[in-house]
């Protein structure tokens, strides 16, 4: 490394280094080497692919997607259960991780001696990782990779298995744990990161991938030792081969012998120009790789600015098949127009028989299904519970209180109204019918309330009862409640004069059924007043005794 003048020596200790780019710096080339070595980002990251990419990003103050990937790497190899690993949040967690290594007696690269300790690099620093300087930042992943040479287990086993270290001595070694061959990517030859060679002058040259990037340095086991890249592009590699060859010894005289430096020297030359087909194979690698990342940015970068809304069609779609159009030239051009708020009445309409009508007129509905275009020559036939064809008039008894098209044949508007009372099929509510068409008559049985109260059924008014007002508080509904009591002092057996006449009201009642049956369609018999008179007092008990209302009881 190269250092200022007059820079007092310490024993141990490199000097700083005076390098304006991490180029010059021995701890890319670090860093690079162990990426390569021991991890596979380098064909997984996008866009790391050689050395100049890692220098780039270490030199950008923006959150980068190839240092976040490093630095998420590295923090899972030290504390695989760390989480919040974004870009956003992985500066305080790096911080996090390094206090814990920072807490014991082991020296690292933030260590102080005066204070002897190891001091947190991002005690008082703003901005976080992604905003310091590259030299920071270049420190910062030195300390991760040698914490990761000394902590991580994965790691330590590749090494220890490479270099035949065995944690038992005694035993024999088995093809499990033996040191791998020299052509494995773990084995030790290809672990070690070794010059390449050296010159007459004895600086090396280091090279960590197949790039052209070549570096060079003096002895690095001197603290005086310099770092620099003479090489990145392959004329740069070119040129460094030239250079060598120039200063290259003359062929030797009859008996002479060449140095070491000499034989170093030609060996360097050798093996940098045996390099160069590898350079050109890597060098059309990469221009692939990132030929494929810019497409990539350039699709992206259109997507964004690329409209995706389509043309607006110039008439409204047709679904009838009466109108040819004899071509486009027919149709009507469209302007954009506000929607007009629609009016309740024609809210419904039915949005398959659309018609070209004038830019800025309203389709009306149809008022009449006779005017209406018939959609199919088939009539759909409708058949009810019991396997007949329906009428008109009861094919629409099922859509009360809502409004139907008048294209389809039904009324404007059905009205929830009762369905009239049909005729009872049993004696007990033929005469529960009667007697609460008797109650209903009556206006003391309730019917001055207001009360809706029910005409047959076994929860009608009997002649000896009487509605109660609704209960106070209770929510009204279809369901309502409502008491029945004893009327006092009722007879319950009735009187000849009261079961005659109750007799000629519920044979007038009967009769009166009788017919709105017949004009409902139900189609129910007639039953004589004679024999309604005869079973009247019969019918009456006993509907008496099924009643479920208080009845006062003889004493």
């Amino acid at each position: 490394m190269s250092h200022p003048v007059g820079y007092d020596r310490k024993g141990h200790v490199c000097p700083p280094s005076s390098a304006t780019h991490p180029s010059g710096r021995w701890e890319t080339l670090f860093v690079y080497s162990f990426i390569c070595k021991f991890t596979n980002l380098r064909g997984k990251i996008e866009g790391l692919e050689t050395p100049m990419d890692l220098e780039d990003a270490l030199m950008s103050h923006e959150p980068n997607d190839i240092l976040t990937r490093l630095l998420t790497h590295f923090i899972l190899n030290l504390k695989p259960q760390t989480r919040n690993l974004s870009a956003d949040q992985i500066s305080t967690t790096l911080s996090t991780v390094l206090s814990d290594f920072f807490k014991g007696s082991e020296r690292t690269v933030f260590w102080n001696d005066d204070l002897k300790r190891n001091v947190d690099p991002f005690e008082g620093r703003e901005g976080g990782f992604f905003t310091a300087d590259w030299d920071f930042k270049l420190k910062i992943l030195r300390q991760l990779v040698e914490l990761q040479l000394c902590h991580n287990a994965d790691i330590k086993a590749t090494i220890d298995r490479a270099w035949g270290v065995s944690q038992h001595k005694h035993k024999k070694k088995d093809v499990a744990t033996a040191p791998p061959e020299a052509s494995d990517p773990k084995s030790q030859e290809s672990l070690q990161l070794l010059p390449i060679g050296q010159d007459s002058h004895r600086k090396r040259f280091w090279i960590a991938d197949d790039s052209p990037r070549v570096f060079t340095s003096t002895n690095p086991w001197k603290i005086t030792a310099t770092f620099q890249t003479v090489s990145s592009t392959k004329d740069e590699y070119l040129a460094v081969i030239e250079d060598l060859k120039a200063s290259a010894p003359g062929p030797l005289k009859k008996g002479e012998k060449r140095t070491k430096l000499e034989q170093a020297h030609l060996a360097l030359i050798f093996a940098l120009e045996g390099r160069i087909e590898t350079i050109d194979a890597e060098l059309a690698r990469v221009a692939k790789v990132k030929r494929k990342i810019e497409q990539r940015k350039m699709l992206i970068a259109q997507a964004e600015v690329r409209e995706t809304r389509t043309r607006r069609q110039t008439r409204k779609p047709d679904y009838v098949y009466t109108n040819d159009y004899d071509s486009e030239e027919d149709a009507d051009e469209y302007t954009y127009q506000e929607d007009e708020p629609q009016d309740e009445e024609f809210e419904d309409d039915d949005f398959l028989n659309f018609r070209d009508v004038p830019p800025g007129t309203r389709r009306r509905r149809i008022a009449s299904s006779s005017d209406a275009p018939r959609r199919s020559s088939r009539a759909a036939a409708k058949l009810n519970v019991n396997g007949k064809r329906e009428s008109s008039s009861d094919s629409w008894s099922h859509w009360r209180g809502e409004r139907r098209s008048s294209r389809l044949g039904g009324p404007e508007v059905q009205f929830d109204t009762e369905p009239p009372p049909k005729r009872a099929r049993t004696e007990d509510s033929t005469m529960s019918g009667n007697s609460a068409d008797l109650s209903s008559a009556n206006p003391s049985h309730g019917g001055a309330n207001g009360l809706k109260l029910k005409i047959s059924g076994a929860a009608a008014l009997k002649p000896t009862e009487i509605a109660l007002e609704q209960i106070a508080g209770k929510k009204k509904s279809k369901f309502w409640v409502y008491a029945v009591e004893p009327i006092p002092g009722a007879d319950p057996a009735p009187q000849p004069e009261i079961a005659e006449e109750e007799s000629r009201n519920a044979m007038t009642s009967v009769e009166t059924n009788g017919v709105n049956n017949e004009n409902n369609g139900n189609g129910g018999h007639r039953s004589s007043p004679s024999s309604v008179g005869h079973e009247n007092g019969m019918d009456y008990d006993r509907s008496l005794e099924g009643s479920l209302s208080p009845m006062p009881l003889d004493t």
